[in-house]
């Protein structure tokens, strides 16, 4: 009798972080018998800021934020995945990851993690609502100012504001406007910090009152479920909702509103695979991974079962786009123009506190130069 290699995972909180994980669990399990895979599960927030150190002791497997491998590469935390997974295959992943999703789980040369899941920020919108009013949907943050004004009291937009999103549109907006590289030396360059905070705190004016406290989820339930809000500019996205019967009306998804003047979309999201260095069966962790990752799996099963692939040929797929309402070729153009965050040991701890101090001075409507100087005097502390 075969005795039984136990794998732990820990998935993240919606349909689309466990879902796909555990039909692929299945499907493995069926190729390898000698095979258990458990997934359990924490909240979005714990997946953004909870430290690896405090999960590489129980899982073998771990879904993992891109900015995390900095840190993982100093504390020796996770498994190089490029000596663990075949050549061949990496390269063929890395010629299909959708935008930078692949190559930003590499530091120090050593890739730490797999993207199975892509994500930016993009836009979301209520297609049949925005039709029946007339209304184009913004192309540019210039044009998005003219848009509040267009909507009757009827309707609104709103943004994923609480801490945690805020952070994530404040360094879109600075990426858009500053480029790639307006992080220096541990500091945010001070003077496009203030711009961007000053230009939220005008858009704050014309937002839904709630948007300050709301994650992405929270508003894609309220604009699925009721007529209010027809229109979010900045949030991830989720192919569930733009999917017929996952809830009351279907969300449409497209890209983000730009500056135009640069060539930079908005902040890159997603979800890796990675294995804990503590993993007794780290082979076996390899061979699933690999296994999620490839094409025929992320195009079929993953995409079926609620994902959000992380394989461009999953995304160029017209039976997923018919599924989900064109989400992927819709949105495709902000996926390979996104920006990606800091990696380097620390950042973490600064993106968690630095989220926390931004979303508390908007709130008290604290100047927005007072706000960039803690926030950079905070970077440098740490």
């Amino acid at each position: 009798m075969l005795k039984k290699i136990t794998l732990k995972g820990i998935a993240w909180d919606h349909p689309r972080g466990y879902q796909p994980l555990r039909a692929t669990s299945e499907t493995f399990i069926q190729l390898h018998p000698e095979v258990d895979i458990q997934w359990d599960i924490r909240s979005l927030k714990e997946f953004g800021d909870m430290p690896i150190e405090d999960l590489i002791e129980v899982y073998d497997l771990i879904t993992i934020d891109h900015p995390y491998m900095g840190q993982a590469n100093a504390n020796n935390l996770l498994l190089p995945l490029d000596k663990l997974i075949p050549r061949h295959s990496l390269e063929k992943l890395k010629e299909e990851s959708v935008g930078p999703s692949y190559q930003s789980y590499y530091y120090n040369g050593n890739l730490y993690a797999i993207s199975v899941d892509a994500a930016a920020l993009v836009a979301a919108y209520r297609e049949d609502l925005i039709l029946k009013l007339g209304l184009n949907i913004p192309k540019t943050r210039a044009e998005l100012l003219d848009f509040y004004k267009k909507i009757p009291s009827s309707h609104m937009v709103a943004w994923p504001l609480c801490a945690t999103d805020l952070w994530c549109t404040f360094l879109t907006l600075c990426a858009q406007d500053g480029g790639r590289d307006f992080i220096k030396d541990k500091t945010i360059e001070n003077r496009l910090g203030i711009q961007v905070l000053d230009e939220l705190k005008i858009h704050l004016e014309y937002l839904h009152h709630d948007s300050i406290h709301w994650n992405p989820i929270q508003i894609l339930n309220r604009m699925a479920d009721e007529n209010e809000i027809i229109y979010s500019p900045f949030l991830f996205g989720y192919t569930n909702y733009s999917r017929l019967g996952y809830a009351k009306n279907l969300v449409k998804f497209g890209n983000s509103p730009t500056n135009p003047n640069i060539d930079v979309s908005t902040i890159l999201g997603g979800v890796g695979l990675a294995i804990s260095a503590h993993s007794e069966h780290q082979d076996m962790a390899a061979a699933y991974i690999n296994y999620v990752a490839k094409a025929e799996t992320q195009e079929g099963i993953y995409t079926k079962n609620g994902g959000q692939p992380g394989n461009l040929k999953a995304w160029q797929n017209q039976g997923n786009n018919t599924l989900c309402n064109n989400f992927f070729v819709s949105t495709m153009d902000t996926m390979n123009k996104a920006y990606v965050r800091p990696q380097h040991k620390g950042w973490n701890k600064f993106q968690e506190q630095g989220a926390d101090l931004l979303h508390n001075g908007l709130v008290k409507n604290i100047p927005s130069d007072t706000i960039m100087k803690k926030l950079n005097q905070l970077y440098q502390s740490i």
